[in-house]
């Protein structure tokens, strides 16, 4: 597959949507900072000009089955080039019975935007403490993450993973979990720049 710089870099203009839920939502998490999808907007903008737009479609509390819901409505219609999905924190939610209905909704999100003429690209989500008693709720996360690399490999979709990273930080930084997050589930600005610079290195556009 063609780079994402290269596609960007070669386009006289292209449109990405970034879809999600309140992590990739623009909030009051980021204390007014940029969050992820943001600061990729500034990042396209310094490296190629005002070629390329940056629509940020996150809402919060949005699952897997809200995605196909408004998936025309928010970006097929637009046409994208790109469509980036971060999603898997509120499905976890469903319990580890539903990961399979999970993959399977991911797997119609994929095929949607194939058949849009678009590219779909896929991203984990944070890390969680599940040990804290607010996100005992949310103990079947993990199989979520890990059903999200089962389907890349299997449907062949470009897969940044934010989670391991989050988890590469924390394994260098015992104490790096505080500064990253807001709360239990979202990532304050520093977790957001973390998030930027995955997706930045993902796309070779670090440079």
């Amino acid at each position: 597959m063609q780079s994402l710089s290269d596609m960007l870099g070669s386009a006289d203009k292209a449109f990405i949507v970034c879809m999600g839920d309140s992590i990739t939502e623009q909030n009051e998490h980021t204390h007014g900072k940029l969050n992820y999808a943001g600061q990729f907007q500034e990042k396209l903008l310094k490296k190629f000009g005002r070629r390329q737009l940056v629509l940020n479609a996150g809402v919060s509390d949005d699952t897997t089955r809200g995605i196909l819901e408004r998936l025309d409505r928010d970006a097929l219609r637009f046409r994208p080039n790109v469509v980036t999905l971060m999603i898997g924190m509120n499905d976890s939610l469903w319990g580890a019975g539903e990961v399979q209905q999970f993959k399977a909704n991911l797997i119609s999100i994929a095929e949607k935007v194939r058949s849009a003429g678009s590219t779909l690209i896929l991203l984990t989500p944070n890390t969680i403490d599940i040990r804290l008693e607010e996100n005992h709720i949310r103990n079947s996360y993990p199989l979520y993450i890990q059903a999200m690399r089962e389907f890349s490999i299997t449907e062949q979709v470009p897969l940044c993973d934010v989670y391991r990273a989050f988890g590469d930080r924390s394994e260098k930084e015992p104490n790096s979990r505080g500064t990253l997050m807001n709360d239990c589930i979202h990532p304050n600005e520093y977790g957001h720049d973390l998030m930027a610079e995955t997706l930045f290195r993902f796309l070779d556009l670090t440079a």
